[in-house]
């Protein structure tokens, strides 16, 4: 009951919970279902959004100057391997094994020759190798900032001179219209987390200077708790400009996102294209 209530108490930001959602085995065809899912929060977008991305992308780092393109938090290279098939030279990184697993069947499958690389994108060593970096899906939005500050500055080295960067985050206007909840409830005969009877305690709270968390704790009958800390960092334009500019970036333009749309004013959330100064 001590751990339940301590589990329970808002944690620090960006705290991890007992589990992490992407690496838990136990849930890993979940995980990966959801990225072909879009009923499924947190996993990929349509494949009709993800086609529109690819197109402008080829319009925004035509392949014939930027061959070389990193796909950061690529999952099972739903873009990778469409930028392959374009005649991009590609690399996918991921943390998750399941995921590369897929991706790499995929890339088999279809006859082309793909980099996955099983890796976090926290301590990747990449140096002056590529052209376009691509970080899509709000990923750069769940690190706490000191982790933010490392994976840019991977990207800064890994990029070569006047290399771009493409990807999205969430906005000021999805904070402020962000819901604090506290719910609970008995798990279903088909809950995704697990087969086993569970209690589902699940939380989402606002906390200050623009970050958010979708804590899920399950409590099951042998006492086994389980807690997943899902946070998300929320940006306005100049804050997110001040923080790449630190990082020896410029921001050369903003997108509603990475399918290249104009920019629209209190959308949850917008994309930025980087240069390496």
């Amino acid at each position: 009951m001590k751990r339940l209530i301590a589990l329970a108490k808002h944690p620090k930001p960006f705290e991890p919970g007992t589990k992490d959602v992407w690496l838990d085995l136990e849930i890993a065809d979940y995980v990966l279902k959801a990225h072909f899912d879009e009923t499924i929060p947190g996993g990929s977008r349509e494949i009709t959004f993800i086609d529109e991305a690819i197109d402008f992308i080829t319009q925004l780092a035509p392949k014939e100057k930027f061959e070389k393109v990193i796909d950061l938090g690529c999952g099972p290279g739903l873009y990778t391997l469409r930028l392959a098939k374009k005649g991009y030279d590609v690399v996918g990184v991921d943390y998750n094994k399941t995921s590369i697993d897929y991706a790499i069947n995929e890339s088999v499958k279809h006859n082309i020759t793909i980099d996955y690389r099983i890796e976090d994108i926290k301590n990747i060593e990449i140096e002056n190798e590529f052209d376009l970096a691509l970080l899509i899906y709000q990923i750069y939005c769940v690190f706490s900032l000191e982790n933010r500050i490392q994976i840019l500055r991977n990207v800064h080295r890994g990029l070569k001179p006047g290399g771009l960067v493409l990807f999205d985050v969430l906005s000021e206007f999805s904070y402020d219209n962000y819901e604090e909840n506290l719910i609970w409830s008995v798990s279903q005969s088909n809950s995704p987390m697990s087969d086993k009877e569970h209690l589902v305690l699940y939380a989402t709270i606002k906390y200050p200077n623009r970050v958010s968390l979708a804590k899920n704790i399950l409590i099951f009958e042998d006492g086994e708790i389980v807690n997943y800390n899902y946070w998300n960092q929320h940006f306005s334009i100049n804050s997110l400009e001040k923080e790449v500019n630190e990082a020896g970036f410029s921001l050369e333009k903003v997108y509603a996102d990475v399918n290249g749309g104009e920019y629209i004013a209190d959308s949850d959330a917008f994309a930025v294209v980087l240069k390496k100064k």
